[in-house]
């Protein structure tokens, strides 16, 4: 008779030891899918977007150097930045220098439009001119063709213009 309490008590144990192995399966599971959402960062911002933004500033806000101290350059103070390793020294000069570059580049930008447009100006004369010229030539060779059959002489400019590349 002793066998049999022995048994049920063993029976109870391997049926809770089951329900604890489904339950740990179910927990495993849960800690799973817990952990993928915790390191899912659009989850966050999603769920939380006042507090992404909040938190970026604040990282912003962080990262960001502070502005150096600007003083006048008396001795004293000048030894304790020297300590600090925070010496400023402003020159007068680099407002100029940005100044000058500012119109060195609008003055070379400038120069370099005029420039091609006297070109371009420059070029379509001469091409007007040897329009001009190639159609004097023209029409006197037709009138010299018609009263002479001899051909008439082909301008020096026209092998050089009339190429097509």
């Amino acid at each position: 008779m002793a066998s049999q309490p022995e048994d049920k008590r063993a029976n109870e144990i391997r049926r809770a030891m089951h329900e604890i192995r489904c339950e740990l399966d179910d927990d495993v599971s849960q800690i799973k899918q817990s952990a993928s959402t915790l390191t899912d960062w659009q989850y966050y911002i999603r769920h939380y977007p006042w507090a992404c933004v909040g938190a970026a500033a604040a990282f912003g806000f962080l990262i960001v150097p502070r502005k150096l101290k600007v003083s006048n350059p008396y001795t004293d103070e000048l030894l304790k930045l020297a300590k600090k390793k925070r010496l400023v020294i402003n020159k007068a000069d680099d407002d100029d220098e940005v100044k000058a570059g500012v119109v060195k580049t609008a003055f070379t930008f400038i120069s370099g439009l005029a420039m091609r447009a006297a070109v371009a100006q420059v070029a379509q004369h001469l091409t007007s001119i040897l329009n001009q010229d190639q159609g004097s030539r023209n029409h006197a060779g037709a009138s010299d063709q018609t009263e002479a059959s001899a051909p008439a002489a082909p301008s020096p400019y026209t092998k050089h213009f009339d190429r097509r590349f």
